[in-house]
């Protein structure tokens, strides 16, 4: 009996209802190739104290984006469960995977745990160990991204082109030119036999020809007879 208020006795009464969160090991364990055997990993997680039937393997490159068992584990993951791998490089193919990773984990409320790198995101020096390991992930992608400048920037100063290869060059204008104004050719025709829309045909050829209608420049040898 609850001799506080109502108030009180109604806030008692939520708390001692609230469900208890279960805290429950799913394990992952991952092997490159099919001659490979997991058993060693989960030999160690079933050690470590997952349960066997919680224990989640495959036979898959760690490089490709897509793998089922991974995704299984973590779509029975609840809040206040560990995802539990025997190594890093089980779990993930790169620092920025793992920390994807782990950030979709975090935000549901589960933990994280490698037994061999002995990493725990519960504890305090787990999380300082994770930060860092971001900050190198922000490092090695700002470098990668100045050598990717660097070398657009020479590439381009040696003369390399980037981009879509231009279907219709500025030397078959006279070509095009003459197909429409001479020959009586439609645009669509025009258009199909370069591979191009009839918009752009419209576009490059008003162009070329507000090109033809600049009057000539003089030539220098003229000018100079003039003035004598």
């Amino acid at each position: 009996m609850c001799y506080a208020s109502s108030t009180e006795c109604e806030s008692r009464l939520m708390t001692k209802r609230k469900p208890r969160i279960e805290k429950t090991y799913v394990g992952y364990a991952r092997v490159s190739t099919a001659d490979q055997s997991a058993q060693m990993q989960i030999n160690a997680l079933i050690a470590f104290g997952v349960p066997k039937n919680r224990i989640y393997s495959e036979n898959m490159s760690g490089a490709k984006k897509h793998r089922p068992a991974l995704k299984q584990a973590m779509r029975v993951l609840r809040e206040g469960d560990t995802l539990v791998v025997w190594k890093l490089d089980r779990v993930a193919r790169s620092i920025r995977n793992l920390l994807d990773i782990l950030e979709e984990l975090e935000e549901n409320g589960i933990a994280f745990r490698s037994i061999t790198d002995n990493i725990e995101t519960e504890t305090p020096s787990g999380k300082l160990l994770i930060h860092i390991m971001g900050s190198i992930a922000e490092f090695e992608r700002s470098i990668s991204v100045q050598r990717t400048r660097a070398g657009v920037k020479d590439a381009r100063e040696r003369g390399v082109k980037f981009g879509a290869k231009e279907k219709l060059k500025t030397s078959d204008m006279p070509a095009v030119w003459r197909m429409i104004n001479k020959e009586g050719r439609t645009r669509q025709e025009v258009a199909d036999k370069y591979k191009v829309t009839t918009q752009t045909i419209s576009r490059r050829l008003k162009a070329y020809e507000k090109e033809l209608a600049k009057p000539a420049p003089k030539s220098r040898s003229k000018v100079k007879s003039k003035r004598r």
